[in-house]
């Protein structure tokens, strides 16, 4: 399918689907199954809790009843379940894809992830990664809610592609204590505790611990198998408390990842070879209810962040990496209904970097290669506003303006117009624009001996159109259209000084990507469920197709109980052929998922990639040695669960 082609062909479908579809019936308001369709809340598209359907945005949205059911412990495997998204495993990290963008070497930077309005996005590589690197768990999260398109009207720099806000539990959501343990192939082993509460104040607390001594793997470039090299430990925490308008938040892990893939050239089955990675954050807030036409926020937060890297070498040499960050953020807003059907939202953020260092250095013998400490100041100011022009039809327009320290201010616009012919169907058609600032790791990194430092960088900038249809047919069952065109600028990749080996960030001259995605969903009676992603994906530089982008993706999930203390989950995902040092054809995986609930405790048995199959991504500029990496096997998880 040709770039040319794929416009008209994406306007002919939408088209032919709505005129097949527009004479149905429109649904009951009040239906309870209907409500958990469409009728629901977000906050993610403007910072604050809209109906579904108003957002100024297409969002998907992702609950802990469907998480739950089919056995999630990560926010990866949440977001995974979600339109448009493919996940990259390099057996160090797992990177976010969204609409055909999953460059490898990259990690999320283009994707804002926020706990409950909180940037978590570090300071240093403005990354954000949602697997053992992130500090909740799945089953602390309520719903994870998906924003597609840029939101750099309200957000700032990294929210180009899209938002992930996790709305997290609270007290009164999970009373009481509750505890879980997990065995597993490959060495697994999990354990998790959380209480909540709910009395004067609202209180929830978590915490987790895993371990794994990870797979061995079949590695044909680097000489054969590799035992014992894939290990993973975890710890993290979470809490959260609420008294009137007054709410605190903290947030840690600390993660140790053995490398068994012998990334950046180290010694192939040597053992020493890994990563730890820490994080911790804590927010301050206060948050009025609506005192007659305002609403007043105010928060202030900080974040730290740390990463160490050990690569072996020959004749016992040993280099480390070190970086750690420390940024503070302010963030306050008023929200304004005093004028006829406008809801004006005025904002202001700031970020201060106080720390950003990066050091490279050999342990043994000594020699220092890199010491760069930096920082960084941004400054946003954004107004919004959502002006319903008829009971059918509102306009929301938004407009940011950024200042970070080194660069000219950036304008982020935003507007979107949203037609509402019935109670559960929206039409949206929505434009927008925003960017992404050099991070100070792009920015400063430069040992010498295989990277450059990139002082000269440019920001990233991304123009974007899309259509967005979402009805319900009847009670149980609703459908969603999307189609967008997305050209991205400036880009910033790693890549070849010429006539050099060394490597180092340019801005290099862009990309598109256009592409479709239909959705099916349906509840039945007795709680069961099944829902049917499909999406079509045309990504593109000026060398051709990207790599590492699928073509298309087919993705869903059945939920079904089987009796009242039974139930059945099953996930399924395929994606089309991938580019890369070798190409990855199309693959497909699933897991299944069995639960059974007598009364205070449940067993649950998870079963991932059930049918055992090989698969692969492209390798990233990390794994020189190879041609791609190979993904989990099959693997079997029983998990116990006991609360009060």
């Amino acid at each position: 399918m040709t770039t040319t082609m794929l416009p008209p062909l994406l306007l002919g479908l939408l088209l032919g689907v709505l005129h097949g579809l527009a004479p149905a019936q429109a649904a009951n308001p009040a239906d309870d199954e209907l409500e958990g369709l469409l009728r629901r809340e977000v906050e993610g598209p403007s910072r604050y809790a809209q109906s579904l359907l108003d957002a100024p945005a297409p969002v998907a949205v992702f609950g802990q009843r469907e998480a739950g059911l089919l056995g999630h412990q990560s926010v990866a495997e949440m977001l995974g379940r979600l339109p448009g998204v493919h996940l990259g495993h390099t057996r160090q990290y797992i990177a976010v894809g969204l609409r055909g963008l999953n460059r490898p070497g990259d990690y999320n930077a283009r994707l804002l992830v926020t706990i409950d309005g909180f940037r978590v996005n570090d300071a240093l590589y403005d990354q954000a990664l949602p697997d053992s690197e992130f500090p909740l768990a799945a089953e602390w999260v309520k719903r994870l809610e998906l924003v597609y398109g840029p939101s750099s009207s309200v957000y700032g720099a990294n929210a180009l592609l899209g938002v992930v806000n996790l709305v997290t539990l609270d007290g009164a959501d999970a009373p009481g204590l509750r505890a879980q343990a997990s065995v597993g192939s490959f060495g697994s082993r999990r354990a998790l505790l959380q209480y909540g509460a709910h009395g004067a104040g609202d209180l929830f607390v978590g915490a987790q611990l895993q371990r794994s001594d990870g797979e061995d793997l079949d590695l044909p470039e680097l000489g054969g198998r590799i035992r014992g090299l894939d290990g993973l430990r975890q710890a993290s925490v979470f809490a959260k408390y609420r008294v009137g308008s007054w709410r605190a938040a903290l947030g840690g892990l600390q993660r140790d990842k053995d490398l068994a893939t012998a990334p950046y050239g180290t010694l192939v089955g040597a053992a020493g070879t890994r990563f730890r990675d820490r994080y911790a954050y804590a927010e301050l807030g206060y948050e009025e209810d609506w005192s007659r036409a305002l609403r007043r926020s105010l928060r202030l937060g900080v974040a730290a962040s740390g990463f160490e890297g050990d690569y072996r070498y020959e004749d016992g040499l040993l280099n480390r990496d070190e970086a750690s960050s420390l940024a503070w953020n302010l963030d306050t807003r008023l929200q304004w209904r005093g004028w006829l059907n406008h809801e004006l939202q005025l904002g202001a953020d700031a970020r201060w970097v106080t720390r950003g260092l990066q050091r490279n250095f050999d342990v043994a013998p000594p020699s220092v290669y890199l010491d760069s400490r930096a920082s960084s100041q941004r400054v946003g100011l954004f107004l919004q506003d959502q002006w319903r022009l008829s009971g059918q039809w509102q306009l929301s327009s938004g407009l940011r303006v950024d200042h970070i320290r080194g660069f000219s201010p950036q304008w982020s616009p935003r507007l979107a117009l949203v037609w509402r012919p019935r109670a559960h169907e929206s039409l949206k058609l929505m434009a927008g624009r925003a960017f992404r600032a050099p991070n100070l790791a792009e920015l400063h990194y430069g040992d010498g001996y295989t990277q450059l430092a990139s002082p000269d960088l440019s920001p990233e900038r991304l123009r974007s159109a899309e259509l967005s249809w979402e009805r319900a047919l009847d009670e149980t069952t609703a459908i969603s259209v999307g189609a967008y065109s997305m050209r991205l600028r400036q880009l910033i990749e790693l890549d070849r000084v010429p006539g050099s080996e060394l490597l180092r960030y340019q801005n290099l001259a862009g990309l598109r990507s256009r592409g479709l995605d239909l959705g099916l969903r349906q509840r039945l009676g007795g709680g069961a469920e099944w829902r049917l992603d499909l999406s079509l994906i045309d990504a593109r530089d000026a060398a051709g197709r990207l790599s590492n982008s699928p073509r298309w993706l087919l993705k869903g999930h059945w939920i079904a109980p089987l009796d009242p203390a039974w139930s059945l989950g099953l996930e399924w995902q395929a994606q089309g052929r991938r580019e890369g040092r070798v190409a990855v054809g199309a693959q497909a995986s699933a897991n299944l998922a069995l639960r059974w609930q007598p009364g205070a405790h449940n067993l649950a048995l998870r079963v991932l990639n059930l049918a055992d199959r090989q698969l692969f991504d492209p390798a990233g500029p990390e794994n020189e040695a190879l041609q791609r990496v190979p993904q989990p096997r099959r693997s079997l998880r029983l998990d116990w669960q006991w609360w009060l």
